[in-house]
């Protein structure tokens, strides 16, 4: 099994998920073949709870929690 977070994008008139390459090569997918995704909807209230989510997945940031937040901050103003 392997999980991903993965955005909805347009694709004509319907929505499709993009996989990543890394994946598609790890797992030697091949166009056409089907897979069995399991959707999970998140609330996510805060931007506290967004980076907490997204280390649970364990996604890297090229920058600190502190750096983004600062930026968010400078942004907002």
């Amino acid at each position: 099994m392997v999980n991903i977070t993965a955005k909805l994008k347009r694709v004509g008139n319907s929505l499709g998920i993009i996989v990543p390459s890394n994946i598609v090569n790890n797992n030697n997918l091949k166009e056409g073949e089907e897979l069995f995704i399991n959707i999970q909807f998140s609330e996510v209230s805060s931007v506290g709870q967004m980076l907490a989510e997204a280390r649970k997945h364990k996604l890297n940031f090229k920058r600190n929690t502190q750096e983004i937040l600062d930026e968010i901050d400078k942004d907002s103003d």
